[in-house]
Formats: structure tokens, sequence, C-alpha cells
């Protein structure tokens, strides 16, 4: 390839569309928004299609208890709830994460501690997670961000040796799988986003809404009371008496997913196995093609994850040592310039956000869980993550049906820069 850079006025590489070409089914998503519109059935859960929903995805992922929510933040403050998690504990989460998935940790009086990634996948390391492990440690919340699963083996191991709960979050993994069995059946709680809309969405999106999965029946019951109120059936399906004393009124709060939410979600079930084989198909694709370009460093699956759903797109490692030193920023200004739809994932770890620097007085007067002085995190501190989100981690699309040649020439474009990067030293 001898064709001048695109940053430097030559042509550009990728010349088709790269926009995804499936499209969602809009017509039956009318018929059953306006169906529900008709019954007038717009609030409720525990009944109706709330409930089919709720039972088709349980089965879906193998849980014996499905819960919906109105958000999946709101999921896993009632995930980290079942579980125990209150004031004065800590759980321990992933510094290339995001505050929607501790920002329950917090508002339950607890404190988020982060822990470093693998190098080689960007996920969940337990071995620094068990540096993070005191006498306050209540639980584990990794993150499988994108749909790449985390090392469950290894947190298992810390879950049994350390009596800790694990609390998943699994927003972005509905079809993700460990050793065969999917991430919603795994212990304790997960907990999946409903964000979006298809294709674009979660992997089951519906607008807004969460879920949560689990096989223990306590913590389907804390959830119930925590967040469920005047659930249809709710008092009768509480069997510990203490849970049953409070009624349907539970504790108060109602967290429930809309019908409109659930009608949707229900729909897009009929796809999610259809365009997770999709995009697994284009990143096996992808990956074996670039797996030899210089400055490509392609993250690893541990030997037992079944990888799924990728909504944010596929992960790319950016190794500036096989380009001269090449900053990420000019590289990835080249490959843009030859049309690959390529961008960054984060601006800053989350230990540098100013939430966590400079603390905050959650209930005024001095009270609350990540006061001014609580942490001591500087730069320096996780150089795993501070790496990946200084420049080495980047995304592409993952497609369902990519338009014709798109995939080539996105390849095409990363040997171009690859060849040419002495030009732009």
């Amino acid at each position: 390839m001898t064709d001048k850079l695109a940053i430097h006025g030559g042509p550009k590489a990728v010349t088709a569309d790269t926009a995804e070409q499936w499209q969602p089914p809009v017509e039956e998503q009318k018929r059953a928004i306006c169906d529900l519109i008709d019954q007038q059935y717009l609030s409720g859960a525990g009944a109706g299609v709330g409930k089919e929903f709720e039972d088709r995805f349980g089965a879906y992922v193998g849980a014996k208890y499905c819960l919906s929510t109105d958000h999946g933040s709101n999921a896993i403050m009632a995930g980290l709830f079942a579980v125990g998690v209150g004031p004065g504990d800590e759980v321990i989460v992933p510094d290339l994460g995001y505050i929607g998935s501790y920002t329950g940790v917090i508002h339950l009086g607890a404190r988020p501690v982060f822990c470093d990634v693998d190098p080689r996948t960007g996920l969940t390391d337990p071995a620094d997670v068990e540096k993070r492990i005191t006498a306050k440690t209540k639980a584990i919340l990794p993150i499988h961000l994108n749909g790449y699963v985390c090392d469950m083996d290894g947190l298992f191991r810390l879950r049994e040796k350390y009596g800790l709960a694990i609390v998943h979050d699994a927003a972005h993994a509905h079809p993700a799988g460990w050793d065969g069995v999917k991430v919603g059946a795994l212990a304790d709680v997960a907990c999946f986003s409903m964000q979006g809309a298809d294709p674009f969405g979660k992997p089951v999106p519906a607008g807004e809404g969460g879920i949560n999965t689990t096989n223990n029946r306590e913590y389907y019951e804390r959830i119930l009371i925590f967040c469920h109120l005047h659930r249809t059936g709710i008092a009768e399906e509480l069997t510990n008496p203490q849970y049953r004393m409070l009624g349907n009124q539970g504790l108060g709060l109602k967290w429930r997913a809309h019908p409109f939410t659930m009608a949707l979600g229900l729909i897009s079930m009929d796809s999610v196995e259809y365009r997770n084989e999709r995009r697994l198909h284009y990143r096996e694709q992808l990956y074996d093609a670039l797996r030899d370009v210089p400055g490509v460093r392609l993250p690893e699956s541990y030997p037992k994850a079944q990888d799924g759903g990728f909504y944010g797109g596929l992960r790319m490692f950016y190794a500036a040592e096989q380009l001269g030193g090449l900053s990420s920023d000019k590289y990835m200004k080249a490959l843009q310039a030859e049309g690959v739809p390529v961008t960054r994932y984060r601006d800053q770890p989350e230990h540098m956000r100013p939430l966590i620097q400079r603390g905050f007085d959650l209930y005024g007067g001095g009270r609350g869980p990540i006061l001014p002085g609580t942490y001591s995190y500087k730069k320096g501190d996780f150089p795993v993550t501070e790496a990946l989100v200084g420049g080495q981690l980047m995304r592409l699309p993952a497609y369902v049906e990519p338009a014709d040649g798109v995939i080539e020439q996105i390849v095409a474009g990363y040997k171009k820069v690859a060849e040419g990067y002495e030009s732009l030293l």
C-alpha cells in the first residue's frame, strides 16, 4: 500500500457506509405501545406485560428470580441492598468503570474502593481486588464492560476466601456468560440496564429500565421490599416473616419499570441472540484481520468467557511502542481521517473524578460516606487503568449488519496508517 495518508491529502481507505445497516422492528414496537394505550395499562408491575418480560428474561439467563426496575443504576443499588451493603461498608469497583455502577454504593452510605484492571483485558483484576480487601469490605462489584466478561474464577475464589458477595454490573452483557452459564445466573446478584434503542442501546434496550436476576431467595425478597411498592402479589411472594410484616408497601420505594419498557423489551428479546451472534462473527473477522497489524494490541478474553452484548463497541488497544512512540492522539486522528469509525472510551479514570478527589458532604453537616478527605488517591495509583484511559483503549462499532466491504476497508485503514506512521512522527 503506497497511497499517501488521508490526513496528508491522500484518498480515504474507508469509502463504504460505516453506519449500522440492521433496522429494528419499529412497526411492531408501535403496535405494542398502542395496545397498552388502548388497554390503558400505563402503570403496574408483577402482572401483565411486566411479569411476562421478567419470566422470559429470567428463563433466558437461567435465573430462578428476575425483577425489573426503572433504571440499571437502581438495579445495582437494589442488588447491593440485597446482599446487605450499608453504612460503613466498602465495595470494591474497577477504576476503569462508570459512576452509574457505584453511585448506589454511596447512596447506601457505603464507600466505593477502586481497584486496577487486568492489562490483557481492561477488566476487574482479581489480584488487585484482593489487595484492597479490608475488614469493612462487603462486596465486589465487577463490571462486564462492553460485554467482555471478567475473570469470574478469580473473583469467586475471593468470594469464598473472604465471605464477600458479588454484585455484577452486567449492563452491557445480557447474552454473556462464564463457563457455559449466563452472567445473569452467576452468584450473587446480576444487574442489567435497558437504556437506549435497538441496535445502539444496551443488548436488550427499551428506552430506560433495569433488571435484577438472582438464584438466592433471600436476595430476591430483599429486592422486593426495597423498591417494589404495591407490586401485584408482593405480599404473597414474601416468605420471610420480617419482610411479610411490611405488606405490599415494603420499604416504600417504587422503582418499577414502565409497561412501555417491558413491551419494548419483549420485542428486543426476539432478536437478542441474532444480534449477538452477528456481532461475535464481526468481532472474530475483524480481530483475525488485525492480529498482526503493527500498532494494534487485541484485548484478550478469558478462556471460560462467553463475551456478548458489546454495548459501546469492540475494544482495541493501541501499542504505541510498535509505531515509534507515535502519540495516541495522532494515531487516532490519522485513522479517523481514513474514515475508520474509531473513538476513545473514557475521559479519565474514576479515582481522578472531582467527586472522589474532592469528596462530597452528601447529607450536609459533615455527614456521609465520601466526605472531603476520605480518599487520598493520586495520579499513578492505578497504572493500568491510567494507561488504557490515557490513550491505549479505543473502540470500533460492534456491527450487527455492516455495509458491504466496510470491514475490509476498516482493516485497510489500520494497515495504511501502520505503514505510513513515520510521516506522522
